[in-house]
């Protein structure tokens, strides 16, 4: 299921190839900022606070945050995968409502 839903373009999928390029620009801009929102608070809700001062420092240091986190999380890569799949799962149920109402 996952693999499923990580496989599909929203932008197709919700018919939004017709906006003009600016519009289009800014939406995935917003849906990409929900992701990272989600994919953030997930993150924060498994390190300890030792880990997320330790996550601090390698951001203040420009240091290489993804690579902390999989060395912190060992499922990280599927976290991410998962609060991606979700979100499409959800927009697509939205589409699906809108549709039928």
């Amino acid at each position: 299921m996952i693999a499923e839903l990580l496989n599909i373009n929203l932008v197709e999928e919700l018919g939004l190839n017709s906006l003009p390029p600016e519009k289009k620009e800014a939406l995935i801009n917003q849906m990409s900022e929900v992701v990272e929102n989600r994919i953030n608070l997930e993150v924060l809700s498994i390190l300890t606070e030792e880990e997320k001062k330790e996550l601090d420092k390698v951001l203040n240091s420009d240091g290489d945050m993804v690579q902390f986190l999989k060395n912190k999380i060992p499922n990280f890569e599927f976290l991410v995968a998962e609060v991606i799949a979700n979100f499409k799962k959800e927009i697509l149920e939205m589409q699906l409502l809108t549709a039928t109402a």
